[in-house]
């Protein structure tokens, strides 16, 4: 008996020290014995380690070169400046130069090249992949491109969720059931005429985007704009009060940061802007950004806030120049990250949980296991 309660207090404390391991070292781990794979690849110890890569907010940069090749770079070294740390092409032809369109939790929704109706579901950290159903309620061709998309997580049903806006209607996937379900209450009545789709904000159990006028985006005008989220729990759309902070002639953009909802911007001409997270339901002022290179209303535009550090340190992604930015509030000052400016033009950047975690699989569909040469998988 003495022996039994040895052997599981030994495996609870392995068990714990993985939850806290990156999962570059966990899929080398598997192949060490037969007790430890056996720990590894349970669906519940996958979930701790989600939760606890949450918790501790270890997250990757992933960026998407435009010839097809995605990069994931270190953001947990302070010292490194997104050090490369591998480099990967996604393994179906279709795929390869498709579009992100959003991620959570450590899972990447990408759409397939030249195709507005198939969609995968990826974890580049263990480079598992689930194809998506087709959804039976986009044979119109006037449907097109979805003007809108999320991805989040109802943790009542442990079910991950993808929604795709379209003009006159909404559609959501289950990956627990595998099926879509199609929805036609808007929160007020619009037609949207994005030429793009626009990536909605997750917060987990959330997704967000701003309305302005015909077009759905992340940019919030306090003249034009209306949030509006999808409500994991009821799977409807609905409206979030603008802040009071939002002024006249104010500025910002919708993003994520720490795992919460966060708007940054200011008033419209100036040179500065401060960023904002949600806490329990409130706004919280985080910091202020000084010293922009553009009057506000500009950088908010090409500039997508990334990332935070515990020090502050604020990472930019330049839509128009396709360069990343480093903002040290010390110094007051902005630093372009040299190799990606020398490096051929990236097409996205985001960043990315690193978690062991990925939705149960169906027998038909696809997964791939990549492994090294010394069998050890990667």
């Amino acid at each position: 008996m003495e022996g039994d309660t040895s052997i599981n207090l030994a495996f609870e404390i392995i068990s714990f020290i993985f939850t806290r391991l990156p999962v570059k070292s966990l899929l080398r781990f598997q192949s060490v014995s037969k007790s430890w794979n056996a720990i590894l690849v349970e669906q519940k110890f996958k979930k701790a380690h989600r939760d606890q890569s949450k918790a501790l907010g270890r997250e990757k940069l992933m960026i998407q070169r435009i010839n097809g090749h995605f990069e994931l770079r270190d953001l947990e070294n302070r010292h490194s400046q997104l050090c490369l740390m591998e480099e990967q092409l996604f393994p179906l032809k279709r795929f390869q130069c498709g579009e992100i369109l959003c991620s959570c939790d450590g899972l990447v929704l990408l759409k397939a090249n030249n195709s507005d109706k198939e969609y995968v579901l990826w974890n580049p950290s263990t480079r598992e992949y689930r194809i998506l159903d087709s959804c039976p309620y986009l044979n119109n061709h006037e449907d097109g491109c979805p003007k809108a998309c999320g991805l989040c997580y109802d943790s009542n049903l442990d079910d991950y969720k993808v929604i795709l806006i379209y003009s006159l209607f909404y559609v959501v996937y289950s990956s627990s059931k595998s099926c879509w379900t199609k929805k036609t209450s808007f929160p007020c009545p619009i037609r949207i005429f994005n030429n793009r789709c626009s990536q909605g904000i997750s917060t987990g159990d959330s997704v967000f985007w701003s309305l302005n006028w015909c077009l759905i985006n992340q940019y919030v005008d306090s003249r034009t704009s209306t949030i509006i989220y999808f409500d994991v729990k009821s799977d409807v759309l609905k409206k979030l009060s603008l802040p009071e902070f939002i002024g006249v002639n104010g500025f910002f953009s919708l993003n994520t940061l720490k795992g919460r909802l966060s708007l940054y911007g200011g008033t419209y001409h100036d040179k500065e802007l401060d960023i904002w997270i949600m806490e329990q339901d409130e706004w919280k002022w985080l910091i202020n950004v000084c010293k922009l290179h553009d009057i506000c209303i500009k950088f908010v535009q090409d500039k997508k806030l990334l990332w935070c550090s515990e020090n502050g340190e604020i990472i930019f992604h330049g839509q128009w120049n396709q360069q990343l930015i480093i903002y040290y509030p010390k110094r007051k000052q902005f630093v372009t990250v040299a190799d990606m400016s020398k490096d051929s033009m990236y097409a996205m950047a985001l960043t990315c949980l690193d978690s062991s975690y990925f939705p149960g699989l169906n027998v038909k569909e696809e997964v791939t296991v990549p492994r090294l040469r010394d069998g050890a998988r990667i």
